[in-house]
């Protein structure tokens, strides 16, 4: 994986150190910047992101650590190593629940596979989320589908408000059918998959189509809270039919939906 956005890459000599600094104070960029590391005595400048990003996965590594994947604002999908995150006092992993909003500080060294996370700060958390499985469950749907669709290191600002707006909607009011199909909306729409308006409009009928319409037109909190059957089923199998790779989230989340139908919830 390599660093998206504006990357530059420089190796020199032996410098002094005022220098050094002279020097990477004048190398800022818009959201990455050079940070030099000095490796065998002489100066390696690597890709380093300051941003705002949302979690979209994590796994452990090693004893301690965890791989993270962050959609960040400015440059796309990030994916990286944050130390020390796991076991005993990590307040780093309070703050990497899926879909928190974060502030990342990463790097990358030449050669390396992974990022490696310097810090990662807590903007808006979606822990209270879990106090709902169905919330909590779309959220990771809507995680899944920036997975699955944003390709790495590609800068996806609109992806990015996607998610923001989906955080909050799901920690306000908004029901979480509708946040899951809004977003599967968005994503088609966003990766140029969405199919034409007639053919919506054969499929669907005239109820689907002005849903969709609502979708396209207004933000997350203001399109109707409910969502027609046809409509979140024409959407599923729309966007498993796109994505390169199963979706687990969404199956989840579905069968939860019908587990709780069955009991009358």
């Amino acid at each position: 994986m390599s660093l998206g956005g504006k990357q530059h890459s420089h190796a020199g000599g032996r410098v002094d150190p005022a220098s050094r600094i002279q020097h990477l104070a004048s190398l800022l960029v818009s959201g990455v910047r050079l940070t030099v590391f000095v490796l065998f005595g002489y100066d390696v400048a690597v890709p380093t992101i300051e941003d705002e990003a949302l979690i979209l996965d994590h796994y452990p590594f090693g004893d301690r650590h965890l791989v993270l994947t962050v959609l960040t604002h400015h440059t796309g999908v990030q994916r990286g190593v944050l130390r020390r995150a796991r076991g005993g006092k990590a307040p780093a992993a309070a703050a990497a629940q899926i879909m928190s909003l974060v502030h990342v500080d990463l790097y990358q060294r030449p050669e390396a596979e992974l990022a490696t996370y310097r810090h990662l700060d807590l903007v808006t958390s979606s822990f209270p989320l879990t106090r709902e499985l169905g919330k909590s469950a779309a959220a990771a749907v809507v995680a899944e589908l920036l997975a699955a669709f944003c390709p790495p290191a590609e800068p996806a600002e609109r992806a990015f408000r996607l998610g923001v707006s989906c955080l909050e909607a799901l920690l306000h009011e908004t029901t979480a059918d509708t946040v899951v199909a809004y977003t599967e909306y968005w994503t088609l729409a966003l990766g140029g998959v969405l199919s034409p308006g007639a053919e919506i409009a054969e499929v669907l009928g005239k109820v689907g189509t002005d849903v969709l319409a609502a979708y396209r037109q207004r933000p997350v909190t203001e399109v109707p809270d409910t969502v027609p059957l046809a409509v979140s089923g024409w959407l599923d199998r729309a966007v498993c039919e796109e994505a390169e790779r199963p979706l687990r989230a969404l199956g989840f989340y579905r069968q939860l939906a019908l587990e709780r139908g069955t009991r009358g919830e």
